[in-house]
């Protein structure tokens, strides 16, 4: 976000707008992601705060091994060398 915005202030709300809001709305926390049609249900599959929240709940609530939550951590571990090459790619070089 900050490499879009020039302002420190505008990036952090950007930040929120964009991540917060949709882990929220799209991840299960208030909705189960089987509920959501369309768009929605596209989003919280892709949505790397969907699978955590999975994660989450079987390891507090239910109590569930490594094993059973080892689909779970795929996306989360596709969705790290994704977001860091997103980061890289749009990081604006600073002069030294």
């Amino acid at each position: 976000i900050s490499s879009f915005i020039s302002s420190q202030v505008a990036a952090i709300f950007g930040t929120a707008l964009i991540t917060i809001i949709p882990a929220v709305q799209y991840s299960g926390i208030i909705d189960p992601v089987s509920s959501l049609q369309g768009m929605g249900a596209y989003i919280g599959q892709i949505y790397p705060a969907t699978y955590f929240v999975t994660i989450a709940r079987g390891t507090f609530s239910k109590a569930l091994n490594f094993n059973d939550l080892a689909t779970s951590f795929i996306p989360l571990l596709i969705a790290i060398p994704v977001l860091t090459g997103m980061t890289v790619a749009f990081l604006k070089k600073q002069a030294a």
